[in-house]
């Protein structure tokens, strides 16, 4: 890819993953700062480089995307001796100094998921020399309140980062000179192996670039994933579909039955809406929303014949059945709690009032009890996406659960757990697609991007009504660094749905009452289908993502290969009548056909001019939409 800086990456590798090279992994062992030392004679394109503290051998696991200027690192410990090791304490996967740079130095960061206004908004932090930038998220879920992906950029490249650790992970950014030093790691460890017991850290993946804007380094990133790690069956990737869900409707799924779920799919079928998924959300279970978590069995009264009249009645339909679930959180009169009171950390009084538990993914004989539950019910369902919920922070059990000298270790197993379960339920269930909730965008990181999708990435459109703003930032400050993701709609109108639609939408209004008129939603799942494609390309934002209503929102997606793209230019209540946009990856030399998507008037425009384009809208807030191909 033209971006990606190839010499900056390799230069990386040797500095790293030759014999007697400090490798990046580094700890305290025994509280002094140890760095390890390579032992591989010179590192192959993928493998590991092994390193040696006392009896543990240290693993860094490293694979090279060449293509993308890509490095992804991933250490291991093993006690290989007889005896417990000594005690290892801040593990970073990375422990590196990046650069040289040139001029300043810039993160480029954003909130994760709060549901709240900032959810997603892009951040800026420059670093003086000597000054310091640390990352985390809150209470353990990885996107909590942090992305945790960042781009460090200065003058004419930088490195993206991405970093996968489904818990409480932490970076450590500091301007050193004409260096960057960059940590990342688990936010806290300090432990003791066991004879014979092996652990992972974080994944962590290094993007080097060059280029004249930080964003060409986001769009390396972002063709990276889509090439290496976003999830696919058969060769194809997942793509968020355009889904229905009830939940609002039907009083947060506790009165979902099975006659009135079967009126609305007959509904969606009579429409003709081209609907890809029918979504049965939460409240299906015994017990109901949301103390019945962890009864794990339809509700008897509301369908008395499972789940199953609902899948056929989908598939007969030309949709696919999406089924939420919340399996690590355990109410305290379910099922689970009461059958396997073993399998379940406890802690503090949560957001539901009660004790609910945490489901011990860590223990192997509970997650395999716990994966044949889902297992089970994913088949006898016909459930083509397995929808994974997550209201509850972890990191106050897996720190309670921990014994002294342990410091971590209870974390550890929990995301490594989580990862093992979520594989093999798709091993069982090929095609399986997973959707990555986690109370709406709070567990979004390079481990779970490559496992799943988030369809909800936030909680604000729980709200039930439009709320443009908000959505425009989420959709430019998450697109930037993770390629999919879905969200819920609350309107049809242009403005309304294309600040909240990517490539797929959820849909969240009563289809089935009387005056519903699905005109305008025909019109934009029409949209959204011709302009599908575009979310596979490169993503620009054009203009700076505020929350103000005085400014325009607009971004950009590029098909680099055909010089095809599309602009979105949202013009908020108070913004004024027009703005100049510069697209990105235009020819000035070449013409482009231009279609204004309002008037779906076309005009070939010399690429010149197209490169400083106006957007006019008349009437605010409303959007402009322009469609390009290369003439």
């Amino acid at each position: 890819m033209k971006w990606a800086d190839r010499e900056a990456a390799i230069r990386f590798v040797e500095q790293h993953f030759n014999a007697g090279r400090a490798l990046p992994l580094t700890m305290k062992v025994d509280g002094v700062e140890t760095r390890v030392a390579a032992s591989a004679d010179r590192c192959q394109l993928c493998g590991t480089v092994i390193g040696w503290v006392g009896d543990v051998q240290a693993h860094t696991r490293l694979v090279i995307w060449d293509r993308f200027a890509a490095v992804e690192l991933t250490g291991f410990l093993e006690n290989v001796g007889d005896c417990i090791s000594q005690r290892l304490s801040d593990i970073m996967t990375a422990d590196v100094e990046l650069g040289p740079l040139v001029g300043e130095l810039t993160v480029h960061h954003a909130h994760g998921s709060a549901c709240e206004a900032t959810d997603f908004l892009p951040l800026e932090t420059k670093l003086d020399p000597d000054g310091v930038l640390e990352l985390a998220p809150v209470g353990g879920r990885s996107s909590n309140g942090t992305l945790p992906f960042f781009n460090l950029a200065w003058e004419g490249g930088g490195v993206v980062v991405a970093i996968g650790w489904s818990g409480q992970w932490h970076a450590w950014i500091e301007h050193v000179g004409d260096k960057v030093r960059l940590r990342v790691g688990q936010e806290h460890t300090n432990l003791r192996l066991l004879p014979r017991e092996r652990i992972r850290t974080p994944k962590v993946l290094l993007v080097f670039y060059r280029g004249e804007e930080y964003q060409c380094g986001n769009n390396v990133l972002r063709q990276c994933l889509l090439a290496h790690y976003c999830p696919r069956h058969d060769g194809q990737l997942f793509l968020p579909p355009v889904t229905h869900n009830t939940w609002f409707v039907y009083n947060e799924g506790n009165e979902t039955t099975e006659e009135n779920q079967l009126r609305v799919i007959e509904r969606l079928a009579r429409l003709k809406l081209r609907t890809e998924v029918f979504w049965l959300d939460a409240g299906w279970f015994e017990g109901g929303w949301p103390h019945g978590v962890g009864s794990w069995v339809p509700r008897a009264d509301n369908f008395p014949r499972g789940l199953r009249p609902l899948g056929d009645a989908a598939h007969q339909n030309g949709m696919k059945f999406c089924v939420w679930f919340e399996p690590e959180r355990v109410a305290p009169d379910s099922r689970i709690a009461r059958d396997q009171p073993s399998f379940v950390l406890q802690g503090p009084v949560n957001w539901t009032g009660v004790h609910d538990g945490l489901f011990n993914l860590g223990n192997p004989q509970a997650r395999e009890y716990l994966t044949s539950i889902l297992s089970h019910i994913i088949a006898e369902s016909g459930i083509d996406i397995y929808r994974n919920d997550f209201n509850i922070d972890p990191l106050e059990f897996w720190r309670a659960a921990d014994e002294p000298e342990r410091e971590g270790i209870t974390e550890i197993r929990y995301v490594e757990g989580l990862y093992e379960m979520w594989a093999e339920l798709m091993r069982r269930h090929p095609g399986l697609m997973i959707d990555n909730c986690a109370s709406g965008g709070r567990r979004i990181d390079l481990e779970t991007c490559s496992l799943s999708i988030p369809l909800w990435r936030s909680d604000t459109q729980c709200s039930q009504k439009p709320q443009p703003v908000w959505d425009q930032v989420q959709t430019s400050g998450l697109t930037r660094y993770v390629p999919f993701h879905s969200a819920g709609v609350w309107a049809y109108d242009q403005y309304n749905f294309w600040s909240v639609a990517t490539a797929g939408v959820n849909h969240c209004l009563n289809i089935t009452a009387p005056d519903f008129d699905a005109t305008q939603l025909r019109q934009r799942v029409d949209e959204l289908f011709r302009w599908r494609k575009y979310w596979l390309g490169n993503f620009w934002a054009l203009t700076p993502v505020t929350l103000s209503d005085e400014d325009w929102c607009a971004w950009q997606l590029h098909l680099p290969e055909s010089g095809d793209g599309i602009i979105f230019a949202f013009r908020r209540v108070k913004a004024p009548e027009v703005i100049e946009l510069r697209p990105r990856e235009i020819d000035e030399h070449a013409n482009y056909e231009v279609t204004d998507e309002e008037i779906r008037e076309s005009m070939v425009v010399p690429g010149a001019d197209f490169a400083h384009v106006q957007a006019r809208v008349k009437e605010a807030p409303g959007v402009a939409i322009m469609t390009y191909r290369r003439a």
